[in-house]
């Protein structure tokens, strides 16, 4: 048998390498299109609930956040494993759901439920990308000879991150280390004394007059002029001129009080890479069901 091989394949040449052309063609086409992934997903469909309620005792968050979601969570269709854990003003509850459950069906009967949690006033839950364990694929660092590391962390929150998401396959990008930059109002105690004004009326103040109202129009001739209420604030100057009382029929103004400045939130962390001890990372995890060499190759082309 394989004596009359041999012969064939000797007598019929062009035939045999027109053979080997075609399959080494095909071949190559097919390996780079074959859905074949480095580090495969094998953990199972998972949805993790975050709910923050700054300021609370991982006892209170337990008792009035993660009992109450995980009681309504029970029951919850093909639903095989549920952890949760509580921290100082964190809930997180992760749902392990079975093999070959769809994501998007998982997510949606979550989300049905929690609508039926009754939460603490001013606590809203969310679900966290979708995403797996081993979704991480790129991470980067900011680096700048001139820029401080709050203006790259605005940067990477406000232009880099939103560029990401935007590339199919990307589940969400991550921000670590920076400061978050705040408007703060530093105020004088001494002055508030005098013009009689408290901290709780200065923070109302600065809520009721950072906003645009609408007033409807007015036609004249022909025309309709739209008319609005601008009082939205900008910078620094219009935060220092909103009014927050009176004294003797004279307008008490935020800079009358105190002093406004661009500052940063309270940080819990700090990110280094190598000699820099205060840099910016972001990290880039992939949506579940996608090839890792698809969403490098967008990421990069977004680079």
């Amino acid at each position: 048998m394989i004596h009359h091989i041999v012969q064939f394949a000797l007598r019929q040449r062009v035939l045999i390498l027109l053979m080997v052309a075609f399959i080494a063609i095909g071949g190559a086409i097919s390996y780079q299109h074959m859905p074949v992934d480095a580090y495969p997903d094998l953990s199972p469909p998972m949805v993790e609930i975050i709910t923050q309620w700054p300021g609370h005792a991982a006892e209170e968050i337990e008792r009035l956040i993660t009992v109450p979601t995980e009681v309504e969570m029970n029951g919850v269709p093909k639903l095989t494993v549920m952890r949760s854990i509580s921290l100082y003003g964190l809930s997180d509850v992760i749902l392990t759901f079975e093999d070959g459950t769809d994501d998007y069906f998982a997510r949606n009967v979550v989300f049905q439920r929690l609508s039926e949690v009754t939460f603490p006033t001013g606590v809203t839950p969310t679900l966290s990308p979708l995403a797996s364990p081993s979704g991480l694929v790129y991470r980067y660092v900011l680096e700048s000879p001139d820029r401080t590391p709050q203006e790259l962390k605005v940067f990477e929150d406000w232009v880099i991150e939103r560029q990401y998401k935007q590339v199919p396959g990307v589940a969400d990008d991550s921000g670590f280390g920076g400061t978050v930059m705040q408007y703060q109002v530093l105020l004088d105690p001494a002055r508030l004394y005098g013009y009689h004004i408290t901290v709780p009326t200065v923070i109302q103040q600065l809520s009721v007059n950072n906003s645009n109202a609408g007033g409807g129009f007015y036609s004249q001739g022909g025309q309709f002029y739209y008319v609005r209420g601008l009082g939205l604030v900008r910078d620094t100057s219009d935060i220092g001129n909103v009014v927050v009382g009176s004294q003797n029929g004279v307008p008490v103004r935020i800079h009358d009080i105190g002093e406004v400045t661009i500052g940063n939130a309270p940080r819990l962390g700090e990110f280094g890479f190598n000699k820099t001890d205060d840099a910016v990372e972001g990290v880039i995890m992939m949506r579940r069901g996608e090839q890792t060499q698809n969403v490098l190759k967008g990421v990069q082309g977004t680079e």
